[in-house]
């Protein structure tokens, strides 16, 4: 069974690393509102350092909520808000709804930026369709290797 002492040094624990966590989001979040600028650019080149670098913080922040996960763990406690309330206290109860109001920003640009690329992808995917149907050449290869007959025609920007 947990002492109290147990339990508080459990506590401290986790509120460093909620505050650690909260630090790689904000990060997180620069890197989401560059990808939105370029995103809304046409020169999608920069993306692919993003992305290394994206992948890299999305790692860090991987294994915080591992170690995260291990803390509630061992201090007995659920992992979902409830139960992470109750243990953090009313006296930190503000480093807890820091950090959830900073995920949410992070989950919201995310969800944002993922519209953004399946509009573009979309357009592009409609715009191949169009020179295909308009071009000389019998037929294409799809995704899965296989050869095909010109896709069907279809106006550009249709829906």
């Amino acid at each position: 069974m947990n002492t109290a002492n147990d339990l508080g040094a459990l506590r401290q624990r986790l509120l460093a690393l909620l505050g650690a966590e909260r630090e790689l989001v904000k990060k997180f979040i620069e890197l989401l509102n560059e990808e939105r600028e370029i995103l809304l650019q046409p020169d999608m080149e920069p993306l692919f350092g993003l992305a290394e670098r994206k992948g890299q913080l999305a790692r860090q922040l991987d294994q915080l909520a591992t170690v995260r996960s291990g803390i509630l763990t061992q201090a007995r406690v659920t992992a979902d808000r409830e139960g992470i309330e109750q243990f953090v206290g009313k006296a930190h109860l503000a480093t807890w709804q820091d950090f959830l109001a900073v995920v949410t920003q992070a989950r919201d640009l995310n969800v944002a930026n993922g519209r953004i690329i399946t509009e573009r992808l979309k357009h592009n995917h409609q715009a191949l369709a169009f020179l295909m149907a308009h071009a000389d050449q019998p037929a294409t290869y799809g995704p899965d290797g296989v050869s095909r007959m010109r896709p069907g025609s279809r106006i550009l920007g249709s829906v």
